[in-house]
């Protein structure tokens, strides 16, 4: 009785062993269909690659048997059926894992957007043709070099082109003032120069002094003057107004009472023109040939000497009186 319990208890467990088996056999091929159908059209990782055997050389290990003693055969706790059961004990068998395989990212290509372009205008360009250029040839002007005089004129400005023949010679002087005119008395030359502001010729006059210390200064028939504030002149200059009708008429009254005594520096220069000071800071140039005389000092005129006060008319007056002591010096 216990034998034919054990036959059929071994049959159940055989038929059911084989059902397990079959089953898992279905379960594996399942899995490895759905795993090689993933692999086929996804990027497999190199642990899924198969590698061809002819192209890889794998390590050769040469089995060595050692003696020893015989092991037991461990018999599987399912083979050992005792009783009958109502369940089948499966173990599981976990499906093989899938590494994950890597998504590749895009990495977005930068668009370039085009620069607006500005438009190209054709210019008609001129062609500059070479041209000679006559350049005029100037000849240096020729300056003139400072006249080295062997004296200096006695003033500074205006300094005149010719150079003075002697050094300044000073002296007693005594100079008035006339309504058309002026008289100058140089000590060193006991000379008398007359001056006219009118433009009769000569324009001046030299003439010697004739006084003498006790002679009258002045006299009793010009001692009335046509009006206020002219007077006759005294001592030298008087003697010569009163016997010159020529030099009175045209030089007219004294406009000062009193003539002015001074020191007085005269100098003649190579061309032959004379320079005196006067008390009131003017010089005077006597041109050659008593064709003029000029105020030096006078502003508003150009260099080299000032411009006549008077033109010259070339009328020579008739004279009377005391003769000039050189008429053209």
């Amino acid at each position: 009785m216990f034998v034919v319990v054990s036959v059929r208890v071994y049959a159940v467990s055989m038929r059911k062993r084989s059902l397990s088996l079959i089953l898992l056999l279905l379960v594996l091929g399942l899995l490895t269909a759905c795993a090689d159908a993933t692999i086929v059209d996804r990027p497999r990782l190199i642990a899924q690659s198969t590698v061809d055997q002819d192209t890889v050389s794998f390590p050769t290990s040469v089995p060595t048997v050692t003696a020893g003693p015989p092991t037991q055969e461990i018999q599987s706790p399912l083979e050992n059926i005792t009783v009958e059961a109502e369940f089948v004990l499966v173990t599981p068998t976990l499906p093989p894992s899938k590494t994950p395989t890597l998504t590749p990212t895009m990495t977005p290509t930068p668009t370039i957007t085009p620069s607006p372009t500005l438009p190209v205008t054709s210019t008609a360009t001129t062609y500059l043709l070479p041209t000679s250029e006559i350049l005029a040839l100037t000849a240096p002007a020729q300056q003139a070099i400072p006249q080295v005089c062997d004296s200096t004129w006695f003033f500074i400005e205006p300094r005149p082109a010719s150079c003075p023949l002697n050094p300044p010679l000073a002296s007693q002087g005594v100079y008035q003032t006339f309504q058309n005119g002026h008289m100058v008395w140089v000590g060193s030359q006991d000379a008398i120069y007359v001056m006219y502001n009118d433009s009769l010729h000569p324009r001046w006059q030299v003439f010697r002094d004739y006084f003498i210390e006790g002679m009258p200064e002045d006299s009793g028939e010009y001692a009335t003057s046509p009006q206020p504030g002219l007077w006759q002149p005294r001592r030298g200059f008087g003697m010569l107004w009163r016997s010159n009708t020529d030099v009175r008429n045209r030089i007219g009254w004294a406009i000062i009472e009193w003539e002015q005594p001074y020191s007085v520096q005269t100098q003649t220069s190579n061309d032959g023109s004379i320079f005196f000071n006067t008390p009131t800071g003017q010089v005077f140039t006597l041109l050659p040939n008593n064709v003029e005389w000029r105020n030096m000092t006078v502003s508003g005129t150009g260099g080299g000497g000032l411009p006549p006060i008077y033109g010259d008319s070339g009328q020579t007056p008739a004279g009377s009186g005391l003769p000039p002591i050189y008429p053209t010096p």
